[in-house]
């Protein structure tokens, strides 16, 4: 498969990991122990399956979400979502949020998400 060279990669899946993280932070607040099903996210984040399983696992994989892996659920990589300490320190961090997830144009070394 190849991967397109680009002077200027989309920032949809800033947007979207963004969009993620909010969701997942609203529902947090109104009940702190509760998942959604990433169906409810792939409504709320207006995209499509594909493009929410390999944002959220990126995500996962940062350690700011934890992923509910007990059953299949096709076409999505799990059956729900909640939001960890660690994504919840980052939100409320909102100079550190908007840097890292911002809607602009990427720079290098702002949008490497996953980095201390």
């Amino acid at each position: 498969m190849a991967v397109e060279n680009q002077s200027h990669p989309s920032t949809e899946h800033f947007s979207l990991r963004r969009c993620i993280l909010e969701t997942l932070y609203e529902l947090f607040k109104e009940y702190p122990y509760a998942t959604v099903e990433l169906k409810q996210i792939e409504e709320t984040c207006q995209t499509d399956a594909k493009m929410l399983n390999w944002n959220i696992v990126y995500l996962e994989k940062c350690g700011f979400v934890e992923l509910g892996k007990s059953i299949e659920c096709p076409p999505y990589i799990a059956s729900s979502a909640a939001l960890t300490a660690k994504g919840i320190d980052l939100i409320e961090d909102v100079v550190e949020f908007k840097r890292r997830f911002s809607d602009r144009q990427p720079d290098q070394a702002a949008n490497k998400t996953c980095q201390p």
